[in-house]
């Protein structure tokens, strides 16, 4: 929960965010012959039989807006919310690697930034593979691959360590 509302403040700039564990209820029915072998049980009647499982319900409110229905939130501000919580899961218990795919693609520039940045900072223990278009999450990576088509209608895969670009874009001999 801490983690949560701490990674929705950093990627909003503020606001306020909880998360809370439901029951969720489920009904099934069993009917004759479906029976679950008890003795007990009448032929023929239908009987409800509850079971619950776990989920999470999630409250967000960016700076400056009253939301806190997940519905009423643009496409970005979901997508930075789901990324709150993707990042607090991540940060909490950090798996050995994550594949991401282009996650920040709903992001402007500046929450690109954020997102990226975070990223980067989570890479200390968690190895990402990141499938993007997006600039600002390119500039954060150690290694970028790449595909292109030749002329000869062929895909070439092209690889790149940033650590190994200089300025102006040119490889450092």
């Amino acid at each position: 929960k801490k983690k949560f509302e701490e990674y929705f403040k950093i990627i909003f700039g503020g606001g306020k965010a909880e998360i809370e564990i439901v029951k969720l209820k489920k009904y099934s029915r069993q009917r004759e012959g479906e029976g679950s072998g008890d003795a007990g049980d009448e032929e023929g009647s239908d009987s409800a039989e509850e079971n619950s499982e776990l989920g999470i319900e999630i409250f967000a409110c960016p700076p400056g807006k009253k939301i806190t229905n997940l519905s009423m939130l643009s496409g970005g501000e979901r997508s930075l919310t789901s990324l709150a919580l993707l990042f607090a899961i991540i940060s909490h218990n950090p798996p050995p690697f994550a594949v991401l795919d282009e996650v920040e693609a709903a992001l402007d520039e500046a929450n690109s930034r954020r997102f990226s940045s975070m990223l980067r900072e989570l890479s200390n223990h968690t190895q990402f593979v990141a499938i993007t278009h997006n600039r600002q999450t390119m500039a954060q990576a150690n290694l970028l691959y790449g595909v292109t088509m030749g002329a000869d209608g062929v895909s070439q895969l092209l690889s790149i360590r940033l650590d190994q670009v200089g300025d102006g874009g040119k490889l450092k001999a």
